[in-house]
């Protein structure tokens, strides 16, 4: 009988590309996966059985407390902080492996949460610090970055959040004229600064990705002042925002330098890469660690529209975007989703002394500088 992985989140979006596109796709070659997430659920469905949370903050994860501790599960992966005192009930409850996933440099993140009262931010930061430290004592960590494991004493797995390419298209040749992101449209990711940015270049902007309705009207006002053109496409499953963002000129990562941005590495860069996109992005301590200048990037001044503007005509020109289409195949072999080490590290932690096939799975990808 297949083991049975219950992955749950009670924050994330249903369709979060780590979690659904790449690990629960991932997972479900060896276990069987029921999915805890949010409404409206999933978009897709399949190789998963999906649990609904419904409710408020609060009541999704009383339902979350309920869940783990009542249905039959051989390993529990969590994604939100949160989620945390849930895991340490449920491990000593079952006795069974339960694994907290980093996504993000959680301490840094709470100091730009906009919903957080500015004096409180600080606090949080200091109490998910130790959160953080308690998860490894009684859990077992993962990491989607190297740069998260200064948030630990002991060393971790990292599986790096690179993308699955195997449904990716083709280089598109005859690109429309036009900027894109994917991604949460925010103002900290400098969705305000591409607007301006955009405006000077005489480029549309195409936003795909979740967006506040007060963000959206923002962003549309400052469009109409600056005589810019900017479309909202709103929240789409990862494999239709890539094939959304395949057919744009050039691929946009305008992140401002705060705390969580600073030293991360965004997925987004290796997908718009591996499609054979031109990418502009903030010139930022961890893009440089990944040694994206020798790709088909551009970096600038982060949070500076005219640097962005600058940066956006150059990642236009014909040059670049030959250079973007050659490197397809070398970004696809060398920024890939380690499926088969995330495999192995699964089917390790619930006892299975055999190995996935290789040939079922990604190779292995070279490590971040």
């Amino acid at each position: 009988m297949r083991p049975v992985a219950l992955v749950l989140s009670t924050v994330h979006r249903p369709d979060d590309t780590r979690i659904r596109e790449r690990l629960i796709r991932t997972l479900s070659r060896d276990f069987t996966v029921d999915y805890a997430s949010r409404e409206p659920g999933p978009s897709d469905p399949s190789a998963l059985a999906w649990v609904p949370l419904r409710g408020g903050r609060v009541g999704r994860w009383l339902r979350a407390l309920v869940v783990v501790t009542t249905r039959r599960w051989d390993v529990l992966v969590l994604h939100d902080p949160e989620t945390i005192p849930i895991g340490l009930v449920a491990r000593a409850w079952r006795r069974r492996p339960v694994v907290f996933d980093v996504h993000e440099d959680i301490p840094a993140t709470a100091l730009t949460r906009p919903w957080v009262p500015g004096l409180l931010r600080r606090p949080l930061a200091s109490l998910s610090r130790w959160v953080l430290r308690l998860a490894e004592r009684f859990l077992t960590i993962s990491l989607a970055e190297p740069g998260y494991s200064r948030l630990f004493t002991r060393e971790h797995p990292v599986f790096p959040n690179y993308p699955d390419t195997s449904t990716y298209p083709s280089p598109v040749t005859d690109a429309r004229r036009e900027v894109v992101h994917v991604g949460d449209v925010t103002m900290v990711r400098g969705l305000d600064v591409a607007v301006e940015a955009c405006a000077m270049a005489g480029v549309p902007l195409r936003l795909v990705g979740p967006v506040a309705d007060e963000t959206r009207m923002a962003l549309s006002e400052l469009a109409r002042s600056l005589g810019a053109e900017a479309a909202f496409d709103g929240a789409r499953p990862n494999p239709e925002s890539i094939h959304i963002a395949a057919g744009a000129a050039v691929a946009i990562v305008p992140w401002k330098d705060l705390p969580n941005y600073r030293d991360s590495l965004p997925t987004k860069l290796f997908e718009y890469l591996a499609l054979g996109l031109p990418v502009v992005a903030s010139d930022l301590p961890g893009m440089r660690r990944a040694g994206v200048e020798e790709l088909a990037v551009v970096l600038v001044a982060p949070g500076d529209p005219a640097a962005l503007a600058a940066g956006i005509a150059k990642a236009l020109d014909d040059d670049l975007r030959s250079v973007a289409a050659a490197d397809v195949g070398m970004v696809r072999e060398r920024y890939r989703w380690p499926e088969y080490e995330v495999r192995g590290f699964y089917l390790g932690l619930v006892g299975r002394t055999g190995t996935p096939d290789p040939s079922s799975g990604a190779s292995s990808p070279e490590p971040l500088a």
